[in-house]
């Protein structure tokens, strides 16, 4: 690279911002695939004979095996905030990985129900850490204008996990043994690869670096981030640099103690917990969970009964879903977050009740057209949820917190949200066969309370600096040095401030 030679940044990691830009798109589309995959392994090995029939399963063990993954998940939630502030995001991302494939290994050579918990288990370790720090590295090294999407993409890129898990389990159910199920199980860790492959390919986030004392290479960062190619390229990225310094010694000096007390010690941190709280909840409780993990017994109880027939579907449903999100993804900064939630959680509530209502008069039917009619609705269920919930998972919870705060904000969301999916994992069997149809009416109605919440707490970020953000949610002294003079935009940071 002309104008400097490189001491802190691997030559691996390309001067081109367009090209550095398209690899960050990768780990996002990888990492989210890695989720995405784990969720919907467990859809599709319920649907195959070959894995229920090797663990002699019934609602009870059917249950433990889609919870292990969340327990794993829960006993995680105390290692996402420490590993990436204190290791660095790109290191938390490696240490994710490596544990993510060891629990694959394990998953797939079980030998019996415990073996395949604990491998489940140590998956949801891994899952949890690697969703926690991929996010708020890809917050601080993308400029304004590409986070939203990017971010969006992000937990869109899910349903390409899902998509894939789909595949492989559609083209192993013919195979006459156990390895019907463990190869889909083993296969898991190519999205895990394909993570650690990329990321000698991408610097660490500058505000890690330069929260950590680590200021020359900060400052290449900077340098590469914004294609340096002339002499002074390292003055005008020191610039930048001590841009963010100041910021990040504003955040420490109203945030000075440790990040989990300081998520309470003030009106604007209250609101925010809330707020990660209220969207820790619906992305586990508006029906979508019944979707991801248990789509056999919704096909079964809607007459869909067919083995070929339900992994043809889930094949569908999983590049249905991923289309509309990777839409919503893109709408979100036209829309806004607020609205598309909004419309979301009215088009999943309205949905469900109109399922529970099919599934009682027609789920017994044996006519085609009225099975069918009742898979429309649960494709248009699927299209809400992924159209606004999806593309705001990685988003949301990142934007709404400061650098100090963001790995701790963004643990409380995940462990509400994996504790929420234990919960469900042990009990959603249950609730299914005992409810049957007044199941989706419960459901939506509980949707209609947390529709309401939506209303009156969410703050819309469409179109905001991070500073502008705070700015809605109270934090005054991070705009000491802001400028709000510039007509038409509503404020700007200090020139070159990414965040």
């Amino acid at each position: 690279m002309a104008g400097f030679e490189r001491q802190y940044v691997s030559n691996l990691v390309p001067g081109n911002p367009a090209v550095l830009r398209i690899l960050l798109i990768a780990v996002a589309v990888v990492n989210s695939a890695t989720l995405g995959y784990d969720a919907s392994v467990m859809n599709g090995l319920s649907i195959l004979p070959s894995y229920t029939e090797y663990f002699h399963l019934n609602d009870a063990t059917t249950g433990l095996n889609n919870a292990a993954v969340w327990i794993g998940s829960i006993l995680g939630i105390a290692l996402v905030q420490p590993i990436p502030d204190r290791y660095g995001r790109k290191n938390a991302i490696l240490i994710a990985t490596i544990i993510t494939v060891i629990g694959i290994i394990l998953q797939a050579a079980a030998q019996n129900i415990a073996m395949f918990v604990v491998g489940r288990i140590i998956i949801g370790l891994g899952t949890v850490l690697s969703n926690v720090s991929a996010p708020p590295l890809l917050a601080e090294l993308l400029p304004p204008r590409s986070r939203s999407y990017v971010l969006g993409i992000f937990f869109s890129c899910f349903y390409v996990g899902g998509l894939l898990s789909a595949i492989i389990n559609y083209g192993s159910q013919d195979i006459q043994s156990t390895w019907a199920w463990r190869l889909p199980s083993l296969l898991q860790f190519i999205p895990s690869l394909i993570a650690i492959c990329l990321l000698p390919f991408v610097p660490e986030s500058p505000r890690w670096l330069i929260a950590n004392g680590h200021e020359e290479h900060a400052t290449e960062v900077l340098a590469v981030l914004n294609g340096a190619s002339g002499d002074d390229s390292l003055v005008n990225a020191a610039a930048e640099m001590h841009d963010i310094k100041s910021t990040i010694a504003r955040e420490a000096a109203a945030y000075p103690r440790n990040p989990w007390k300081e998520l309470l010690s003030t009106p604007s941190n209250k609101k925010r917990v809330i707020i990660l709280v209220l969207f820790g909840v619906m992305t586990e409780a508006v029906g979508n969970f019944i979707v991801s993990y248990y789509l056999t017994r919704i096909l079964s109880q809607a007459g869909i009964t067919d083995t070929y027939r339900q992994t043809q579907i889930n094949v569908i449903i999983q590049c249905w879903a991923f289309a509309v999100a990777i839409a919503g993804s893109f709408l979100l900064d036209v829309i806004g977050r607020r609205l598309q939630t909004l419309m979301g959680m009215v088009g999943m509530t309205v949905t469900l009740y109109i399922l529970g209502a099919l599934i009682k008069v027609y789920g017994d039917s044996t006519e085609t057209s009225k099975n069918y009619g009742i898979l429309a609705v649960i494709f248009l269920f699927q299209a809400s949820y992924s159209f606004s919930i999806t593309p705001m998972t990685s988003l949301y919870p990142t934007e709404i917190c400061q650098y100090k705060l963001r790995a701790a904000g963004t643990a409380v969301f995940r462990g509400v949200d994996v504790a929420l999916g234990l919960v469900m994992s042990f009990t959603m069997s249950f609730a299914m066969s005992d409810l049957g149809w007044k199941f989706y009416l419960i459901n939506a109605s509980w949707n209609l309370v947390l529709t309401a919440l939506v209303w009156f707490y969410f703050v819309e970020t469409k179109g905001l600096q991070l500073e502008e953000i705070a700015l809605k949610f109270g934090d005054n002294f991070i705009t000491e040095g802001y400028d709000n003079s510039v007509e038409g935009t509503g404020g700007r940071p200090p020139k070159g401030q990414l965040d």
